[in-house]
């Protein structure tokens, strides 16, 4: 269990912050629904394919485009092969807007990164349609960048090296709460986020860090 409030008597000691990508950056909640709805499949038509693709595809073994050619196969879809699927999967994505606003707050008290399970092509996009927020960030640690995704307690002993300081000097904010506890086995500092209550987790945190 991810204990934020233990958190306080902490934060002077804090002097790097790791934000997630998906789920905390943007809300994905609506993921896949523009392609569903073009190709008259359903959402879950075509994530029964996430299971069979996603440590190659958050290890950037394979893309998007392979991903959707596997949904075109498995349920025979007509006229589809040149769908861009990495677009319209990226167009229902929302940003949320009070992650940014805390992060660039943030950014003028501590060193920021990002470290996310994210698929070929998409990072530059989501910068570009401001799904990310475009700061000054001193890491990006992408899992189909480096081949490791959060399931590896790895990706975050790289995050601290390429962080420059002491795990116990790092917070993690995610979403997925598996995530946090390997972060936290490796002496991070975690923060949960809950999707279901945007504002009430910013307030926490700026409680906590400003």
């Amino acid at each position: 269990m991810v204990h934020q409030f233990v958190l306080l008597p902490l934060m002077n000691k804090i002097k790097f912050i790791y934000f997630d990508i998906g789920g905390v950056m943007n809300d994905w909640s609506d993921y896949f629904k523009s392609a569903a709805k073009k190709h008259g499949i359903t959402v879950e038509d075509i994530n029964s394919v996430w299971g069979e693709m996603d440590d190659d595809i958050t290890r950037g073994k394979k893309g998007p485009k392979d991903y959707w050619q596997r949904v075109v196969k498995k349920f025979n879809l007509i006229d589809a092969d040149d769908f861009d699927f990495l677009e319209s999967w990226i167009s229902d994505y929302r940003p949320r807007l009070e992650i940014h606003e805390l992060a660039r707050k943030v950014s003028k008290k501590y060193e920021i990164g990002l470290i996310s399970n994210l698929y070929n092509g998409m990072f530059p996009r989501l910068l570009e349609l401001g799904i990310v927020a475009d700061l000054d960030y001193s890491v990006v640690i992408l899992s189909n960048e480096i081949g490791l995704n959060k399931k590896d307690k790895e990706i975050f002993k790289i995050a601290t090296k390429k962080a420059g300081v002491k795990p116990s000097e790092i917070l993690l904010i995610d979403d997925r709460k598996d995530f946090l506890e390997n972060a936290k086995s490796l002496g991070w500092h975690t923060f949960w986020l809950d999707g279901k209550d945007v504002k009430g987790s910013v307030k926490k945190l700026e409680k906590l860090l400003l």
